[in-house]
């Protein structure tokens, strides 16, 4: 063993013993995987032999080499050129002697498409949704002081459609074909059979390509956020009754007691604000039986709450600390936001009582990346929405899969409105995939409704069924009924929108004329970044995509932002919303010329386009001006110059003499005609209120003499740990250091160093990626390179045809981690408050509610009419025809199993588990029709109340429900009758399920 690596060690074993006392140990897994693409088989077995696979870290994907690199296919289908497959990821890690007698769980944010993952042989679960966080408890069959093997398959096969030249086919009929092969059971769901798997709408890049953690806790913790797998929730922090002056917060903490012994528990919960201050703690103290679970509830009220909003998006930490005979257990902290949104159909958006228009970007889960596939470091992703705040946005769509814990926590921290989807392509869908949808939904507000930048819950990117619209809607109410969320669904119709509390728009289109809106797509058009205008060299126009769906130059892309903003999205009544969409992407294209759809205002490597400039000046609120365009032209050349700006007028000023003021259009654009280009500068200068508030100046560039390497890292730069990247910018530049924006020309690099050449592209060509040669597209072009597990300097060179040399050092960092595992969490970008705290005019919090339909009649037989008063009360109902495998609750999935003879078939009272310890003498009235059976299934664990012991008869049966025996009460009805149910129990117990309630036939 090297000095280094005992080094590693060493440390490694400090942080492992000082957890060992009881703390949680939060542990990054991403390092040193081994992985092939290939199925080789018995690779899950613990002695496969993986020594000749290749040595990756996670984020990982395998099509990092295949993407971006040929022309978009015609129908809006996508990439569909790239390898798909089953792959293997296998690491071989020791659990420390300290792990003995405590829970390790292992935390996947996602995996694309399928995943099978297996522990020494054994298979915990298989995802299949690509886009949640799943996790799995590893304790069962860990070998503590001995190797032990995690093995996963990853399947990336998607779907793909039949071909066609069509521009825009008929996505409907493709999606009906899809349906018929859809089978009843998620366990035969394939991967290529799953709707949201297509490069229609996401590109299929396969791997572990988010992070991956491990949990030591104590048998006695509080639980994570992911159900499937788990089914366990996490903490839940959410604020009420919230005025400038105070709210009221609530934390509530699930407790596991796998202790061999019932134990009494103490929860220290602490809010802490952005400075470290402690703002409220409490404590609670109860008693958890052994193998059973609890929820401690801490409520208080905060005095002049700090409010989360875009301007200003405060978050505080909740830190909840368990703690048994004196010492800590467990600790699991949170976000909390706390804000007060509201939607009106004739006022548009308020945040906090003040009126905001709401305008960002839809955007892409993947987030993918030219030469890095989705497989991103978290800064980078931070680093995507970092662009956006800078040019004004203040919320995201993402479309239409959800986003991944790195993206929703830089929104939090920047301050973007998020919409947060579940899973999802352009439609309904059916049996095993409509199953894995909506358990994908549940999952994901399970996982992110404490993130307070999500304040719309998206069921889906198209209208749905009635039923499955309720379903979702429900799934929503019973996991964050207390969050200030709105539900939402895009081309909204009178069925959706019965469950909807605001509608998604389409190119300012809004379907429910009661319903607020905010956009989800306009300016679906689509312009590459390397392209200026009809003026300028080397293409003088777009003619490669003549006769194309588009055939804008960035110019004419960049005029066009204003009008798309100010007619689709400017009405008072309209909330404002997402431009579609940021970055350009490989999913969806429509110009085969291109090797991307590419209608971002940034393309594939995050380089602004002018649209992006020109979004700026409508998006932010202090001053801007900017000229659209360069001021390089030909001799003799005459164009109209285009100026954006929020301001009331421009004046353009060439080579100092006035060409007087714009003429204004739209808002924001002022127009000069037929300008005669002169070398030397262009300069618009923006006035207010007769004031000159901003200008802007370009100079025309001279011949250009040398590159320049300019590089981007994480804050902290470029950690060895075999998955984070550097950025280098390649810019040529005229001899006084002005880059000249019309050079395109091949640019060829070399890399010294322990690092991967990843490179970059060319919007234009295909076959660009992971080539060490490059055209720079308007004087610039961006090329990563990926760090490798050995540390040092690192030299990126790059050279051209007539032009110096330009060379950029980079240095990599060690990073320590022993058998794959790091104590090191993945870098996060800073994100400071701005200075000063806004002011609030009074107001009052008032949650949405959805438009409720009245209530149908009774489908059931046998009840008549159901009342519940308890917490669920919006979502409990009654459910016709039991059998096994149908759910017993609307809020976990555990099921009917065993069910008697007599009943199979019978009706029941869908209750919500979570609340079996509600207290109340009525929680239940129902009207029960003559000639049935009411059957009570009551938890064996705790003493019949009173209610049901007086009214029902004790039976000797039982059935069972995950696993607990339920006893069966029952009482026949000879005449119509009312039911007057109280509470599950007399003194209500922690970790007990709640009964049920099922009706059949007397006969």
């Amino acid at each position: 063993m090297t000095p280094r690596r005992l080094l590693f060690l060493l440390a490694f074993l400090f942080h492992v013993a000082s957890a060992a006392a009881g703390e949680r140990l939060t542990l990054n897994f991403n390092p040193d995987w081994r992985f092939i693409k290939d199925d080789p088989a018995g690779a899950q077995e613990m002695t496969f032999d993986d020594s000749r696979w290749t040595i990756v870290s996670t984020p990982h994907t395998f099509n990092d080499v295949d993407t971006f690199d040929n022309w978009s296919t015609p129908g809006h289908r996508g990439e569909q050129i790239q390898w798909s497959g089953r792959t293997w990821y296998r690491k071989t890690f020791t659990a420390p002697a300290e792990w003995r007698g405590r829970k390790v769980f292992i935390e996947f944010e996602a995996a694309r498409q399928v995943a099978e993952v297996y522990l020494n042989g054994r298979m915990l679960g298989v995802s299949k949704t690509g886009f949640t966080p799943f996790g799995f408890d590893l304790t069962p069959h860990l070998r503590i002081g001995e190797a032990n093997v995690l093995a996963v398959m990853v399947d990336n096969r998607f779907m793909k459609d039949p071909g066609t030249s069509q521009a825009n086919p008929n996505l409907r009929q493709l999606q009906a074909d899809v349906n018929k092969t859809i089978p009843d059971r998620i366990e035969d769901l394939q991967a290529d059979q799953i709707p949201w798997n297509n490069p229609h709408w996401h590109p299929a890049h396969g791997g572990l390509y988010r992070n991956v953690r491990l949990y030591v806790t104590d048998p006695l913790h509080i639980s994570l956020p992911l159900y499937s797998f788990l089914q366990t929730a996490g903490p839940y922090a959410y604020a009420t009754d919230i005025t400038p002056a105070s709210a009221r917060v609530t934390i509530e903490v699930p407790v596991q007691n796998d202790r061999a012994s019932d134990q009494r528990v103490e929860l220290q919960t602490t809010i802490v604000d952005a400075d470290g201050r402690t703002v409220l703690s409490q404590a609670q103290t109860t008693t958890i039986a052994a193998g059973a679970s609890g929820t401690f509830t801490v409520s208080g009220p905060l005095s002049s709450p700090r409010l989360w909003e875009p301007d200003y998006p405060h978050v505080y930490r909740v830190v909840n600390t368990l703690r048994a005979a004196g010492q800590t257990v467990d600790t699991s902290d949170v976000p909390l936001g706390i804000r007060a949104p509201r939607w009106d159909a004739n006022a548009g958006f308020f945040i906090n009582g003040n009126h905001l228009k709401l305008h960002g970007w839809g955007q892409k889960p993947t987030n993918e990346w030219p030469g890095l596939g989705a497989a991103l470091p978290d800064w980078l992703h931070f680093f995507t929405v970092k662009l956006m705040k800078d040019a004004g946005g203040n919320m995201i769509r993402w479309g239409h899969c959800a986003a991944g814990p790195a993206q929703i926590d830089a929104s939090d921290r920047l301050g973007l409105v998020v919409d947060q989807p579940g899973v999802d392509g352009e439609s309904d869908t059916v049996k095993a995939a409509w199953q894995l949808r909506a358990q994908a939904l549940r999952d994901i507000v399970i996982y992110f409704r404490n993130n307070p930048s999500i304040l719309v819950w998206e069921g889906g990117n198209q209208k749905v069924t009635r039923e499955h619209a309720q379903e979702l809607r429900t799934i929503v109410d019973t996991w964050d009924p207390r969050g200030g969320r709105a539900y939402a669904h895009r081309r909204a119709d009178a069925i959706t929108a019965e469950f909807m509390d605001v509608q998604v728009g389409t190119e300012g289109g809004r379907e429910i004329a009661s319903l607020p809106v905010f956009e989800g797509e306009y300016d679906r058009e689509e312009s590459p970044r390397r392209v200026w205008d009809t003026a300028s060299p080397p293409n003088f126009g777009y003619p490669e995509a003549k006769g194309m769906t588009y055939q804008l130059t960035s110019e004419e892309y960049a005029v066009n932002q204003i009008s798309q903003y100010v007619r689709k999205l400017g009405a008072p009544d309209h909330s404002g919303g997402a431009n579609w969409i940021f970055s350009d992407s490989t999913s969806g294209g429509r110009v085969p010329a291109e090797v991307a759809r590419a209608g971002g205002e940034v393309d594939g490597v995050r380089l602004p386009k002018e649209a992006y400039f020109v979004v700026s000046t409508m998006f932010r609120s202090d001053p801007q001006v900017h000229v659209i365009g360069h001021w390089s032209y030909p001799a003799n050349a005459k164009k109209d110059v285009f100026v954006a700006s929020n301001a009331d007028e421009v004046e353009l000023f060439v080579n100092g003499r006035s060409l007087g003021k714009g003429v204004r259009s739209d808002v924001y654009l002022f127009t000069f005609k037929d300008v005669a280009f002169e070398p030397g500068e262009v300069k618009a200068v923006a006035s207010k209120g007769g004031k000159v508030v901003a200008t802007h100046t370009k100079r025309t560039a001279g011949p250009p003499v040398a590159l320049r390497l300019t590089t981007i890292t994480a804050p902290e730069g470029l950690r060895a740990d075999g998955a984070d990247v550097a950025l280098i910018d390649v810019e040529a530049l005229d001899a006084k250091g002005e880059r000249v924006p019309t050079f395109q020309q091949r640019v060829d690099f070399t890399t010294d160093g322990p690092a991967v050449w990843r490179g970059g592209y060319n919007s234009g060509k295909i076959d660009s990626i992971n080539h060490p040669f490059l055209d720079l597209e308007a004087g610039i072009n961006r090329v990563a390179i990926r760090a490798t597990r050995t540390a040092g300097a690192i030299t990126v060179r790059a050279t051209a045809a007539g032009l110096t040399t330009g060379t950029v050092p980079v240095l990599s960092h060690a990073v320590a981690a022993t058998d794959g595992m790091s104590t090191l969490p993945p870098a996060r970008s800073p994100a400071p408050l701005p200075a000063g705290a806004p002011r609030h005019s009074p107001f009052t919090s008032a949650a949405a509610k959805p438009a409720r339909a009245a209530a149908a009649p009774s489908a059931s037989a046998f009840i008549a009419r159901v009342g519940y008063t308890g917490p669920a009360a919006s979502i409990v109902h009654v459910e016709t025809g039991a059998r096994d495998g149908r759910n017993v609750y609307v809020d976990r999935d555990y099921t009917f199993k065993g069910l008697p003879a007599d009943l199979v078939g019978a009706d029941w009272i869908q209750a919500a588990d979570t609340d079996q310890g509600y207290s109340a003498v009525d929680l239940i009235e129902l009207a029960v029709k003559a000639g049935s059976v009411v059957t009570i299934a009551h938890d064996a664990r705790v003493p019949a109340p009173g209610w049901l012991a007086k009214q029902f008869q004790a039976t000797d049966r039982a059935i069972e429900i995950d696993g607990q025996p339920m006893k069966l009460f029952t009482r026949r009805i000879d005449t119509d009758t009312s039911l007057t149910l109280g509470s599950n129990a007399d003194t209500a117990p922690l970790g007990t399920h709640m009964y049920v309630v099922l009706a059949a036939s007397a006969r």
